[in-house]
């Protein structure tokens, strides 16, 4: 007889059923908020370090600016002829002219007003690297000028214009073949006096820098009487320049240029005075030039 196999129930198990899970709505609040403020921070410091470079930037190119400018005129002011610095002046622009050094010789016989003879001897011009300067008719000769006016003024007899220049060799004053190192420079008429240095000066022209529209431009002219107050044209030298211009030359707290008359003790010294200025940030330049020859 077959034995029946035997069932056994089945037991049934429980699934676990998974706990969902995610943030909540307080929680994505608490990130945003926490997010914003660590990008604002990050903004923050991003924009003090910007700002910080773009301040060094701006200081450094006005620094380089100034800089220029100032050596520049000191440069050209230490070459002029002694006492040819005249300043003048309005609210709109301010200048500062001189006259430029091309040659300081020495002379041994000057031919004074009323005199027949209007020939000066001079020591042949050159220098030590046998550089030779030959005085032409379009150059002047200047002596003993203790004021600007002497330099400008040819009523005043202090400087006179240049006939033209011999020598005692083959009569060519660029050929240094004078037997006694002399040459012979004839002019218009004779000095007003001597020079206490037997100091010579030839000249030909004018250098002005002049300050308008917070700019510095240079100018090249003529020696003429009246000095000239350039409003247009000229090389521009600096920009971003802002003083406050004076009515005058004389006054002004701020104004660009200022000069200090000669004595017999010492030369005239002139000083230079800007303010360089961009947005917020000023840089101050101020310097002081004596030119060194003497009378």
């Amino acid at each position: 007889m077959a034995s029946l196999p035997i069932i056994l129930p089945v037991q049934e198990q429980a699934v676990p059923v998974q706990k969902q899970t995610g943030f909540t709505l307080i929680e994505l609040i608490t990130v945003i908020v926490v997010l914003g403020i660590v990008s604002v921070s990050i903004s923050g410091i991003f924009r003090s370090v910007v700002e910080s470079v773009t301040v060094t930037n701006e200081r450094e190119n006005l620094v380089r600016e100034g800089s220029f400018l100032m050596e520049r005129l000191t440069r050209e002011l230490s070459n002029a002829v002694p006492n040819s610095v005249r300043i003048s002046g309005n609210s709109s622009v301010h200048c500062i002219e001189f006259v430029p050094l091309k040659w300081n010789a020495i002379y041994l016989q000057l031919p004074l007003e009323n005199e027949v003879s209007t020939i000066a001897d001079v020591a042949e011009l050159s220098d030590i690297q046998s550089n030779v300067f030959v005085p032409t008719t379009s150059d002047i000769a200047v002596v003993f000028p203790t004021q600007h006016q002497d330099v400008y003024d040819p009523s005043r007899s202090k400087q006179q214009a240049v006939v033209s220049c011999t020598d005692d060799g083959d009569g060519d004053c660029s050929t240094l073949d004078d037997s006694d190192s002399v040459i012979q420079v004839s002019f218009d008429d004779g000095f007003a006096t001597t020079s206490p240095s037997r100091r010579m000066y030839f000249a030909d022209s004018t250098t002005s820098f002049c300050m308008r529209n917070n700019s510095v431009y240079r100018h090249q002219d003529s020696i003429n009487v009246t000095q000239t107050l350039y409003t247009s044209g000229g090389t521009l030298m600096a920009q971003n320049i802002v003083n406050q211009l004076g009515a005058s030359a004389s006054v002004g707290e701020q104004n660009p240029f200022n000069s200090v008359p000669a004595s017999f003790q010492r030369n005239a010294a002139t000083s230079a005075f800007f303010i360089f200025g961009r947005e917020e940030e000023r840089v101050t330049f101020m310097k002081e030039v004596q030119i060194p020859n003497v009378p």
